[in-house]
C-alpha cells in the first residue's frame, strides 16, 4: 500500500486517521440516540452539537495561526489531540442538557481543530514521497466503519450507555498515535503573511468555492445529527443502523482506493453539479422513503458522490487555491466557512424542525 521509503511517514498518519475517526463514527451518528435516552429534545440535541462544528468558524483559526507560529504542526496537533481526550471524560458523569452544553462547548475548543491540523500535517509530511492524500484518508473511512459497525453491536447488547465510553477508547489511542507521527517543520518567516492572505480570500473562485462548500456540508448537517435516530424511528435495530452506514463509508473507500486522480481527469465544474444533484436524489429517498431497505441500500451508495468525491474535490482546491505557506490557515478558512458555518447551522436548524415535525422534515431541510 506504501512504498519502502514512505511507510513511516504513511502509516502512523494512516492510523491517527483510523482512532480519530472512530472517534467521529461513534459520536456523530449515534450520540443523538444517548441524548434522547435521558430525555433531550430535538432543539437542545441541535443545540449541543452544532457547537462542534459553530466552533470552525473561530477556534480553528487560532490553531492555525498556532502553528504557523511554532513551526511543529505535530506538536500543535498532539495538544489539540490531548485537550480532546481531557475533555471527553466529563461526557461519562453528565446527565442533563446545561451540564453537556458546557462540556460539548469545552471539547468544541480543541476537537473543531483536530480535521483541518491533521489534513494540513498529513499534505505537508507525504509531499515528495509519491502517496495520495485519499490513501492516507482511507484509513479515516476504516475507522469511521469499524467504529460505527462496532458502536451499532453494542447498542444492541448492551444499550446506548455503550456510546459515551467507546468515544473514551477512541480519542485515547488517538491520542497516542500522535507520538509516532513524524515531525516536518515550517520554516519560520519574519514577514507578516497576513496581507497576503486576506488577499487570497478577495479572489472570486476562493469565495465561490467556500460558498459551494458552505452549502455541502449544511445539506449534510440534518443527516449526520439524525439519520441514526431517523432509522430507529423507522423499526431498524441498533446493527443494522451501523451496518447501512458502514456500507455507504465501505463506498467511500472504493473511491478514495481506486479513483483518488478523478478530481484531474474532469472539470471541478461537472464534478462539483453531479455531487449536488445526486444530493437532491439521495435526500428525497432517505427522507420518504427510509423504510425500504432497498432504498436505504441505494442512498447509501451515493454517499461515495455526495461527500466523498466532493471531499476529494475540495482538498484539491485548497491545494491549487493556496500557497503551502498558507496551506494550514486554507484548511481552517475552509473549515471554519463549511463544517462550522455550514454544518452548524443545517444542525440547529434540522434540531427545531425534527422536534416541530419529526424526522423527514428534518431530513429534507438538506434539500436546501
Amino acid at each position: 500500500m506504501f512504498s519502502a521509503r514512505a511507510r513511516s511517514v504513511a502509516w502512523p498518519l494512516f492510523g491517527y486517521f483510523f482512532f480519530f475517526c472512530s472517534l467521529i463514527g461513534t459520536m456523530v451518528p449515534y450520540i443523538s440516540m444517548y441524548y434522547r435516552s435521558i430525555d433531550l429534545s430535538g432543539s437542545e440535541i441541535g443545540r449541543i452539537m452544532s457547537l462542534l462544528t459553530l466552533s470552525t468558524i473561530i477556534v480553528p483559526h487560532f490553531w492555525g495561526w498556532l502553528t504557523t507560529r511554532l513551526g511543529l504542526p505535530k506538536l500543535t496537533l498532539q495538544i489539540a489531540t490531548g485537550g480532546t481526550f481531557i475533555a471527553v471524560i466529563p461526557f461519562y458523569f453528565a446527565q442533563d442538557y446545561g451540564s453537556f452544553w458546557v462540556l460539548t462547548f469545552i471539547l468544541a475548543l480543541f476537537y473543531s481543530a483536530l480535521m483541518p491540523l491533521a489534513d494540513s500535517l498529513a499534505l505537508r509530511s507525504i509531499k515528495g514521497l509519491g502517496v495520495p492524500y485519499t490513501r492516507i484518508r482511507v484509513g479515516g473511512s476504516l475507522g469511521y466503519i469499524c467504529a460505527v459497525t462496532l458502536c451499532g453491536f453494542l447498542i444492541s447488547k448492551m444499550g446506548v450507555e455503550a456510546i459515551i465510553p467507546l468515544m473514551m477508547v477512541f480519542i485515547t489511542i488517538s491520542f497516542a498515535m500522535t507520538f509516532l507521527l513524524n515531525e516536518k517543520p515550517i520554516p519560520l518567516e519574519k514577514d507578516k503573511q497576513t496581507g497576503s492572505f486576506l488577499s487570497l480570500l478577495k479572489q472570486k473562485e476562493v469565495r465561490f468555492f467556500l460558498l459551494l462548500a458552505f452549502l455541502s456540508y449544511m445539506a449534510h448537517a440534518p443527516y449526520n445529527l439524525f439519520i441514526a435516530l431517523h432509522m430507529s424511528n423507522a423499526g431498524y435495530s441498533g446493527e443494522q443502523i451501523g451496518l447501512l452506514i458502514s456500507f455507504g463509508v465501505v463506498m467511500e473507500i472504493v473511491l478514495f482506493l481506486f479513483f483518488g486522480n478523478i478530481v484531474k481527469r474532469f472539470s471541478v465544474v461537472y464534478i462539483v453539479a453531479l455531487c449536488f444533484g445526486l444530493g437532491i436524489f439521495r435526500w428525497i429517498l432517505v427522507g420518504w422513503y427510509v423504510e425500504s431497505l432497498w432504498i436505504v441500500l441505494i442512498t447509501q451508495l451515493t454517499h461515495c458522490i455526495t461527500f466523498a468525491l466532493f471531499h476529494m474535490v475540495s482538498i484539491e482546491q485548497i491545494h491549487r487555491l493556496f500557497p503551502e505557506k498558507y496551506a494550514a490557515q486554507g484548511q481552517t478558512m475552509y473549515s471554519a466557512f463549511a463544517i462550522g458555518l455550514g454544518g452548524g447551522s443545517g444542525m440547529i436548524l434540522s434540531g427545531y424542525i425534527w422536534e416541530m415535525g419529526g424526522g423527514m422534515p428534518s431530513l429534507l431541510l438538506r434539500l436546501l
